[in-house]
């Protein structure tokens, strides 16, 4: 038997394309296959007799199959596989598939394998013996896969190492027939003028036989025999890479540039859209075609003038190479930008379509839009665009003033289209309808489809390698394992000083592992991985670490002498590249013109990894930390550009190598989830997603020392993982936390939502909340199976019943929707109550260990008024219980993990995951660590974290960090200073000034001990600090123990944090009450200074009118110091608000007070907070006169009258000019001058106010008997 092989894809890949096909037969089928493949000849036979019978169970064949013994085991095997293949053919043709694929001996894929370099060969069979006459004046084409060999000699046509690869795959299947064969030709089948595909197969010469008038020899078996000279055969393939598609016929234009369904499917969504909403977005893969398709739309659509901008200017080349071959001047386009093309005023003084290319960048900077770098760019900004297209749009289009630019340059008619690879900021703004999805599992879905459905037509997908992902455990994990348990990089490869690894033994041990034969098979563990894997890129943790692995590679027996290790951060790590940037450069010189011949690894952070390809890479090595799904795609997938060249052939897979499984998992978990839709009760759609995923990237981990593949179960289960990153990430303010019973709300549990709204409405910080209907019709998990099956049917083929599961599934999820905005107001609350939960670590918090921990106290302060805890406890079957723990699991062990790091280090950290929690109230504001800084540096001073205008922690790539002196710093900040927070909701005030303290104790202990200092040493001073030095009051036990979480971690140090029951009661009564507590608790009644965020108000059920809280908080800091630096509302600083105009007035005119800052716009300081008549930041010091306020203003310009009007001295102009009725004319000047009568009104004859030209004319006259010169 002869049949064409096929190397490292299964027969049975048409089986995945329908899901119940693929749950049924396909595993098995793979299975049994796999046997043959391992030579393993009696086991595929008795495993297709099994799977022969169930089919015949089932009724799916009728009869068995007669497969007769040729007493060849191997052949016997590959008639049963034919056989299986064929029956399941059948099969999925009768479910309504398409196939057209042929079967094709199965080879097994070599590890690691990258390229493939295909051959066609020309034989006949040797009928000299006279038995062979019906292959007689018959030639075969065929097509096989040779090896790479770097000698150019052995690629010429019909060389002898081509004829021996050749025959190497005939005897693969004619020795078994026992036909004698004959090699007459043999060439590459590569064609090096069709840029698009350069390599080809027999079936493209056969189909120009068939078009030339030849006809097939159907006495043979198999496609391959045609009844043809040797000479017609040679003629047929010079044909086919001349691109003619007869012998005789033409050279055909390949150039023309035809869409694919999928493009054309892009265009057709979006100009739906665009009739009725303003925005779409693209969410489509590298490769897609983006700037193709989007040139398309705009000539469908024919607008007029069209703006592309993008946060990364080196996309400009393909935006101008492609306006050239979708021929855009032919539709009467002009392209411009400020580097090629016309320029924009060019453009719009012809009056002509055009196409302007502009960067976000030079945009941002025009001070139209708050830049810094002057107004310019004014006709971009005045120009009425028809559409404007974001191009990498997940890249800086979301920060401030990248909206204004948006602002700026969008019109009322404007139509906005979004292009991104990996959009995971951006698609919470868009509806389901507004996005158009092309990934990578839709790439090769589509590719796998065409070969199974048009195999004798050219794949459009064929030049688009597959992606395999290997994943290893490291050695030492315990050693290095972060706070999720993962293998921590940023550690493993920590450098000191002088610029070497702190753990250089264990660095050496690790490149020594991988390149060193094993049963792991680690990819650069033999030669023959090696030459396979010539070209990679490695992403490390920081620029510092890449200098210090090249420079142990440089010195290594296998990386040192074999790649040239190139390091593209060893000068900066600029995330935007040029085309001509020189580190790009560097690594294109060291891969060289014959990269077959060359082997490199590329270290970076960031660079390259977006933006650019270097085609010649074949896999990419993850050794960092990164968690974000978005920058660990957009690298990985940088091996996967299409690549081909006649020496290696054409790139089939690509390769990511990832050392953290889990981080690996939940990235691609992720991923897969993307585009499931709103709700989880898709468990379906998301085990599809993830299964096709699977099928199209094979995820491998190595268990004991076998490497295996992950199943679908496994990836499901590290999806609860990434939806509980997510609702951490979000505070809880993230639709990930809820579960399925959402989409089920029953009567009763409306009106529970209903009340439930009544009460969240209430809160100001939270988004505003919709009514849940009452509905008596529940979606059924029945009504549920029949929408989805429904959504895979064309719209006019779905029957009234599924149509109305597909409108009840709709208007769940959208009650849903609003059951969750409701929730949300309670959910936001949770985190930082788990933050702070004295619960031991190894324990989980599920709902109701959550409820139980919490105080009644504390659930008052920090839930919603009015929300108990019994209503909570009724709403708790509405949350995901794993991904409830888990969240809970990943905020505590964070926290603990920082407990590690050094005291400043661990404040930075600390503070990043407040800044994930929310307000718990408006009662209540939590302070943001960016506005604790402003506060303190601005008045005392001490060690702050971001640069001079607080907009950053970082100042060109490095830390902000830098020590702030103000006037009072060395007073308080002495080894003895005592510093209160008098109302700690998070602990951040005091973790500020403990941080401080630490720095100047830290410095000082440095220089005292020659520049010295240790874990030990640091742990001894911190704990110091902690108990002399930093007090704190709370106003509820779970403030105390959140505060105690934030300043000490999981340690049992001792910290002066005091809980005073029913604080707000004992300050309305007599705040002495509260001095004596806390000189009881501490020993004293002074402190250096008072500082914090007092609570604002209190809900006053019996008046419309909510108490304002802070002035008791006010005298209470003027009790206990002569120095206080507070933030509150800034009301009372007009004399209005509800404080009283007493307590007003002694604030405005105390000669100690002065106001450090004051915002009108409250959400500026907090966040979705709004807080009527501003937030002011105040300092007094009893020992300086600083004030007082008296009048205050917000403006310069009064305030700078203000001051004039204010000096002694002082001469008001009332002194110096007088009023219109001071002085009158008298009738003798009317007598003397009649003419004047005429000039003035009877109501002002006398006065001097009226007309002040007239009176001046009048004076002149009076005065000096002469008019002035103008009249």
């Amino acid at each position: 038997m002869t049949v064409v092989a096929n190397r490292g894809t299964t027969n049975f890949e048409f089986l995945i394309l329908d899901w119940d096909l693929k749950e049924k037969y396909y595993d098995r089928a793979k299975y049994i296959e796999d046997f043959y493949v391992a030579g393993e000849y009696k086991k595929v036979i008795e495993q297709e007799k099994k799977f022969e019978s169930s089919l015949l169970s089932e009724n799916l064949i009728t009869k068995e199959i007669a497969c007769d013994s040729t007493g060849d085991l191997k052949e016997d095997a590959l008639i049963r596989l034919i056989t299986l293949y064929q029956a399941l053919k059948q099969i999925s043709i009768n479910s309504g598939q398409i196939v057209k694929s042929e079967f094709k001996d199965p080879l097994g894929e070599e590890q690691y394998q990258t390229n493939e370099r295909k051959l066609i060969y020309i034989q006949t069979a040797d009928n000299s013996s006279g038995n062979w006459k019906v292959y007689a004046e018959s030639e075969k084409i065929g097509d096989a896969t040779a090896d790479v060999d770097p000698d150019p000699l052995n690629y010429q046509p019909n060389s002898e190492y081509l004829r021996k690869q050749a025959a190497q795959r005939i005897n693969s299947y004619m020795t078994t027939s026992g036909v004698p064969y004959q090699i007459e030709w043999a060439e590459l089948a590569y064609r090096p003028k069709d840029k698009q595909n350069p390599w080809f197969r027999d079936k493209e010469v056969h189909k120009v036989l068939k078009r030339s008038g030849y006809k097939k020899n159907t006495d043979v078996e198999g496609n391959e025999w045609w009844k043809v000279s040797l000479d017609v055969a040679k003629q047929a393939i010079s044909a086919v890479k001349e691109n003619r598609e007869a012998i005789a016929g033409p050279v055909i234009d390949k150039s023309k540039i035809i869409l694919r369904p999928e493009q054309v499917a892009a265009v057709e969504q979006t100009k739906k859209v665009f009739n009725k909403k303003d925005r779409m977005l693209w969410n489509a893969k590298m490769r897609f075609g983006k700037t193709l398709t989007a040139y398309q739309l705009i000539k469908e659509k024919k607008y007029r003038c069209i703006l592309i901008l993008t946060h990364r200017p080196v996309v400009s080349d393909s935006w101008f190479e492609d306006f050239g071959k979708l021929e855009m001047d032919k539709a009467g386009y002009m392209y411009g930008s400020k580097e090629k093309g016309m320029t924009i005023e060019k453009l719009i003084s012809r009056n002509t379509n055009f196409v302007y290319f502009a960067s976000m960048q030079d945009l941002r900077g025009s001070s139209q839009v708050g830049g810094k770098q002057g107004q310019k760019n004014e006709l971009v900004f005045s120009t009425d665009w028809d559409l404007i297209i974001f191009d990498e749009a997940h890249e800086g289009t979301q920060t401030e003033l990248a909206q204004n630019v948006e602002k700026a340059i969008k019109k009322d008619n404007t139509k906005i289209l979004e292009l991104s690879g990996t959009p995971f900021n951006l698609l919470e703004q868009y509806s389901e309808d507004q996005v158009f999805a092309w990934d990578y599992v839709m790439e090769q879905e589509a590719k796998l489809r065409w070969a199974t459905e048009k195999p004798d037509e050219q794949n459009p997908y064929e030049t688009l390698p597959k992606v395999n992902m290997f994943t290893f455990e490291m050695n030492n994990k315990e050693k290095y394992a972060d706070e999720s348990r993962s293998f921590n990089f940023k550690e493993f490869f920590r450098v000191k000083d002088d610029g070497k690894f702190v753990h250089e033994s264990d660095v050496n041990k690790f490149l020594n592992e991988i390149s060193r034969p094993s049963e792991t098979n680690y990819p650069y563990s033999t030669e023959k991985f090696r030459n396979q894997l010539r070209h990679s890129l490695w992403l490390m943790p920081g620029r510092a670490e890449a200098k210090a692995l090249k420079d142990l590679m440089d010195k290594h027996p296998i990386f040192g002498t074999e790649y040239t290790i190139v390091n593209v951060v060893d000068q900066d790590d600029k995330e935007i590249t040029s085309k001509d940037d020189p580190d790009l450069g560097r690594v294109r010189t060291a891969i060289g013109d014959k990269p077959w011949e060359t082997k490199t690894i590329t270290l970076t952070v960031r660079k390259l990894t977006t933006g650019v390809n270097v085609k010649e890479w074949t896999a990419v090595m993850f050794l960092n930390n990164t968690t974000s799904a978005m920058n660990y795609l957009q690298a990985a997938f940088r091996a996967q550009t299409p690549y081909s060249n006649e020496v290696q052939g054409q790139k089939t897979n690509a390769y990511i190598f990832d050392f953290a499984p889990d981080r690996a998992l939940t990235v691609m978990a992720e991923s897969a989830s993307i585009n499931s839709g709103i709700g989880k009760r898709n468990t379906l759609e998301q085990k599809q997603k993830m299964a096709k995923l699977l099928n199209f990237l094979p995820i491998l981990g190595i268990e004991g020392n076998k490497m295996r593949t992950f199943n679908v179960d496994r990836m499901l289960t590290q999806l609860k993982k990434v939806y509980a990153e997510k609702a951490v990430r979000s505070g809880f303010d993230d639709d990930s936390l809820y579960s399925d019973a959402l989409l089920t709300i029953d009567p009763e549990a409306a009106k529970l939502f209903e009340k439930l709204r009544g009460i969240v409405g209430k809160t100001k910080a939270t988004k505003k909340s919709k009514k849940v209907s009452i509905n008596e019709q529940v979606l059924t998990e029945e009504e549920y199976e029949k929408a989805q099956k429904a959504k895979k049917k064309k719209r006019k083929e779905r029957t009234p019943e599924e149509l109305a599961a597909l409108e009840k599934e709709r208007q769940a999820k959208k009650e849903r929707k609003n059951a969750i905005s409701i929730l949300r107001g309670i959910s936001v609350r949770i985190p930082l109550m788990i933050f702070g939960m004295e619960v031991d670590i190894a324990k989980d918090i599920d709902i109701e260990t959550f409820v139980n921990e919490v105080d009644d106290v504390s659930w008052e302060e920090f839930m919603p008024a009015g929300v108990t805890k019994a209503m909570f406890k009724e709403q708790a079957k509405y949350y995901d219980p794993e991904v409830f723990i888990e969240a809970g699991r990943i905020i505590r062990s964070r926290a603990k993990s920082y407990d590690d790091l050094t005291y400043t280090e661990r404040t930075k950290q600390i503070a990043l995951l407040h800044g994930t929690f929310k307000n718990p109230d408006k009662e209540t504001v939590l302070t943001p660590w960016k506005v604790v800084n402003r506060q303190l540096v601005s008045t005392i001073g001490g060690l702050s974290f971001y640069n001079d205008d607080f907009s950053d922690t970082t100042l060109e790539d490095k830390t902000s960090l830098h020590w702030v002196e103000q006037p009072d710093s060395d007073d308080i900040f002495k080894n003895d200073g005592k510093v209160l927070e008098i109302n700690s909701k998070t602990g951040l005030y005091p973790l500020y000034v403990a941080t401080s303290f630490f720095y100047k104790k830290q410095m000082q202990f440095i220089d005292d001990n020659l520049g010295k200092i240790n874990k030990h040493d640091e742990e001894r001073i911190i704990q110091e600090i902690l108990r002399d030095n930093v007090y704190v009051i709370a106003k509820t036990p779970m403030a105390k123990t959140i505060t105690q979480r934030t300043l000490a971690g999981y340690k049992n140090w001792k910290t002066n944090i005091i809980y005073i029951k029913d604080l707000i009661d004992l300050l309305k009564v007599d705040k002495s009450l509260v001095v004596d507590k806390l000189k009881k608790e501490f020993g004293i009644m002074k402190f250096d200074v008072v500082v914090g965020n007092p609570p604002y108000q209190e809900d006053n059920s019996d008046s419309n009118r909510d108490q304002p809280l802070y002035p008791h908080f006010y005298d209470l800091a003027e009790m206990l110091s002569n120095k206080y630096s507070l933030i509150s509302p800034g009301r009372f600083l007009f004399g209005i608000g509800a404080t009283s105009p007493e307590w007003n007035n002694k604030m405005l005119s105390d000669d100690h007070i002065k106001v450090i800052h004051f915002e009108q716009k409250s959400d500026m300081i907090f966040p979705n907070t709004d807080i009527k008549g501003g937030v002011a930041i105040l300092y007094r010091d009893s020992n300086r006169a600083l004030g007082p306020i008296g009048t205050f203003t917000i403006s310069k310009e009064l305030n700078y009258i203000l001051n004039k009007v204010e000096k002694k001295g002082f001469n008001p102009i009332s002194n110096i000019i007088f009023g219109n009725s001071s002085y009158k004319l008298t009738e003798t000047v009317f007598k003397d001058n009649p003419e004047f009568e005429k000039r003035v009104s009877k109501a002002e004859r006398k006065s001097l106010g009226s007309n002040a030209l007239v009176k001046s004319i009048i004076l002149c006259k009076i005065l000096y008997n002469v008019l002035p010169v103008s009249h």
